[in-house]
Parts: structure tokens; C-alpha cells; sequence
């Protein structure tokens, strides 16, 4: 399937993540993000503020990038963001913790993180870091993901991100259960977006978007 500017535009979370971005990056990437259409502008938890101004949809990052913070920290760090203005809430879980064993973790940080963003209506994404995981671990932590009752089920934070195996088995899970799927990291051209979008995932994460774009030959 070919998609317009407008369809990927309307897809995708712009990410501005660099910790070296000042309140002017920030402000150039919403109006960015503004006129070009996108979905959502994504940055940490500290630039919410800043680009709510500017953009009316702000997502931010929740733990990012590890995970391996204290749940009452994420808990915190998720009520601050929304009070500064966020719309969505991109939430790394901690996979460490989950790989050994600890299935609890999952669902003791993503419960009460679930429950106060959608009193407020915010939208909550949990990104599994899909590269660390085995496939049986990706199918576990979207199942205990889903039953922390997020929104979206998300692969990555980075590169090498996404993979069509690890997105599949993410749809699977998440199959008539209301739950989407974000495929984010590695995504660098119009071929990566349309591969996503096509198996079905309803959001696109990465820190580009012209490049997104088909070309004439496409």
C-alpha cells in the first residue's frame, strides 16, 4: 500500500530526545511538528512544559531510557509530566527486572501509572525494548502490558528497534483487546514506514519525518 505525507504524518511520534536540546530545539521541533501535521511531538519529562506551548499533542518519555528506576520515581515522573501538559505518556518498562524473572514489576509500575493518566485522559504507551527480549518474552511482557490496561504496546526507545518478528508477535497479543501497536527505532525511510504500517501498527516512532516521505519513484 502507498501512503500520503499527510498519512504518515498523521502516524507518527516525533521524537526529540537529545539531552543536549535546549528550550529553543524544543520549540523549533513543535512548530516542526505543527506545521507539517504530525501526530505527536515526543520529548523527557522536563521539556513537557515547554513544548505544550507550542504543540498541542506532547507525549513524554517515562523512565526513558533504561527503565530501571524506582516504580515510585516513574509514578512521579509520569504525574509531573502530565501536570505540565502531556497528552501521552511513553513508558520503558523495566525489562532488566522482567528478563530475570520479575513478571510483577511489570504491572505494579504500569497499574497506577494507567490508572491516574486515564482519569486524566492521557494516553499510555509501554515500550518493551523489544531487541532485549526473546520472542517468549515479548509475548509475556505484551500480555501483562495489556493487563495494566495500556493503550499501546511499543517495541523500542533505539536502534536496531523494530523488527517485523517482534511486531508481529506484539499484534498477535494485542488482537481484540482494544490495545494498538507502536513500532519505533530504525525506522529511517518511507520503505520502514510503510512495512509497519502495513502489518498494522497505528503509530510510528523516530527522530525523522521528511525522510519518511515517498520519493517521485515510489
Amino acid at each position: 500500500m502507498s501512503y500520503t505525507p499527510q498519512q504518515i504524518a498523521g502516524a507518527l511520534d516525533y521524537a526529540l530526545l537529545s539531552p543536549t536540546a535546549t528550550e529553543e530545539n524544543i520549540r523549533k521541533g513543535a512548530n516542526f511538528c505543527v506545521y507539517h501535521g504530525i501526530k505527536c511531538f515526543c520529548v523527557s519529562s522536563a521539556n513537557v512544559l515547554t513544548a505544550s506551548q507550542f504543540h498541542g499533542n506532547v507525549a513524554s518519555v517515562i523512565g526513558f531510557p533504561h527503565g530501571n528506576v524506582h516504580p515510585a520515581a516513574k509514578e512521579e515522573e509520569a504525574l509531573c509530566a502530565i501536570n505540565a501538559g502531556a497528552r501521552e505518556l511513553d513508558v520503558v518498562i523495566n525489562y532488566g527486572r522482567f528478563r530475570g524473572g520479575d513478571e510483577g514489576i511489570v504491572l505494579n509500575e504500569l497499574r497506577p501509572i494507567c490508572n491516574a493518566a486515564h482519569r486524566c485522559d492521557v494516553i499510555v504507551k509501554a515500550i518493551l525494548e523489544t531487541q532485549e527480549l526473546s520472542p517468549q518474552q515479548i509475548d509475556r511482557a505484551s500480555q501483562l502490558c495489556i493487563e495494566a490496561e495500556v493503550d499501546y504496546l511499543k517495541t523500542s526507545t533505539c536502534s536496531p528497534g523494530a523488527t517485523p518478528e517482534a511486531v508481529e508477535i506484539m499484534l498477535d497479543v494485542a488482537c481484540g483487546t482494544g490495545v494498538k501497536v507502536k513500532a519505533s527505532g530504525g525506522i529511517k525511510c518511507y520503505a520502514d514506514a510503510v512495512k509497519f504500517l502495513d502489518m498494522g501498527c497505528k503509530r510510528l516512532g523516530t527522530s525523522r519525518y521528511l525522510e519518511l516521505l515517498p520519493c517521485e519513484t515510489d
